[in-house]
């Protein structure tokens, strides 16, 4: 007789957990949203946009008319509040298609879907595409969010260096001739999250080139590309090649709160993700897709909006150049040319961006150390800074708690 399976003992639930819950596991992002949220800590550590850059009267008008079309079931807010289909509502697919005309090659509402924010299309992106130990190529340093996403699907990344320019595709063309096979190669376009760098055109094209001979998907996580502080944005690499999957934040632009993202994908593709987010969630936020849909289908809001996102940003930046360059010397960094942050290097060996960061919590300022973005690059000795969210009196006392960290960290470590 064979013997009967013993069942795990009464609490060991660690026993029961999936492998891959180990793969992908960080605090790094968890811990940003938590030092942005507590008390009496000025973050300039996650991309957390300014409260001030949001639409607040024109969602409330939008809300208004919402309601006002509240009679029977058939009402517009009864629709708002109902479920939804879960590649999104058309209005909102129609919109998120004509933006991604509007900065790339055309593309219809049936190659659209909306998702919970753009993390949430990344996550569907990795579980849809890769099998454990399938390649992955990215920029290093790159997003945090998506080596957590790559490593807890259980990909083998494949670090590619990057400069001002961008991912070095160059050098992965050397990998791919090499033997390197991965079925993605993620991309942040414009102002790279950390480095702010942005892709060149040359860049892109090799890039979509590479694609099409190596077989390979191109995903493009693009939340800043309208944040350029001069000048306008690329087209997307989606012009040079269709084997490209855009991820269409709004989190930046229009504000995070409401989840709700644009996710653009060639078409033997889009059936299956749309099948792996109904697993997930069903559908993606309807009343806040029935927001977004009224703002971005007046052609008047998004031009208008995004001009002040720049200026108010671009603003902030400059002043906050000012105070890093006169209080910190001890920090070298590129002036952004868009986004939300400063990629910044330590220039004395003995000081470690992890003790700084512990430092500067302790006097009430989060920072972000440049270990978490980092595969196989040395994060040790660079950090990510925020100017996004903070006013002139917060932006000071920010760096002059950052100032007093320094000291203690540098007087510690002799």
């Amino acid at each position: 007789m064979s013997a009967v399976p013993q069942a795990p003992a009464p609490g060991a639930i660690g026993s029961l957990l999936a492998r891959r819950t180990g793969w992908g596991r960080s605090d790094a992002v968890s811990g940003i949203l938590a030092a942005a949220a507590a008390p009496g800590v000025l973050s300039m550590a996650g991309g957390i946009p300014a409260p001030d850059s949001f639409p607040v009267a024109r969602l409330a008008e939008a809300t208004d008319r919402l309601f006002a079309g509240a009679g029977g079931s058939g009402g517009s807010a009864a629709r708002a509040l109902q479920y939804a289909p879960t590649d999104g509502i058309a209005p909102m697919r129609e919109v998120i298609a004509a933006r991604a005309s509007a900065t790339g090659a055309p593309v219809g509402p049936d190659r659209v879907m909306v998702t919970a924010g753009s993390q949430q299309g990344l996550d569907l992106v990795a579980r849809t595409l890769v099998d454990e130990g399938d390649e992955v190529a990215l920029d290093d340093p790159s997003y945090l969010g998506a080596v957590q996403v790559f490593r807890r699907a259980g990909a083998r990344l494949l670090p590619v260096p990057a400069d001002a320019d961008g991912m070095r595709t160059d050098v992965l063309e050397q990998r791919l001739l090499a033997g390197a096979r991965p079925k993605l190669v993620y991309v942040v376009p414009h102002f790279h999250n950390p480095t702010g760098a942005v892709l060149s055109e040359e860049r892109r094209r090799h890039l979509a080139a590479l694609a099409e001979r190596f077989g390979f998907l191109v995903v493009e996580d693009d939340p800043y590309g309208d944040l350029a502080f001069e000048g306008s944005r690329l087209p997307s690499t989606d012009v040079h090649s269709g084997r490209v999957v855009r991820l269409m934040s709004l989190s930046k632009t229009v504000c995070p709160g409401l989840r709700v993202a644009g996710l653009v994908a060639p078409a033997e593709l889009i059936g299956e993700l749309v099948a792996a987010k109904q697993c997930g969630d069903l559908q993606t936020n309807t009343f806040g897709q029935y927001l977004l849909a009224d703002l971005l289908g007046d052609p008047e809001f998004l031009p208008a909006h995004l001009a002040g996102l720049r200026t108010l940003y671009g603003g902030r930046a400059r002043a906050m150049e000012t105070l890093l360059r006169e209080r910190l010397p001890w920090l070298d960094f590129e002036r952004p040319r868009g986004g939300l942050f400063f990629w910044c290097r330590l220039t004395d060996p003995r000081v470690g961006s992890d003790a700084l960061y512990a430092h500067a919590l302790a006097q009430g300022v989060a920072i972000v150390p440049g270990t978490p973005f980092c595969i196989e690059e040395d994060g040790s000795r660079v950090l990510r800074l925020s100017f996004a969210s903070l006013d002139g009196a917060q932006r000071r006392e920010g760096v002059s708690r950052l100032a007093a960290a320094w000291e203690k960290t540098l007087a510690d470590g002799v």
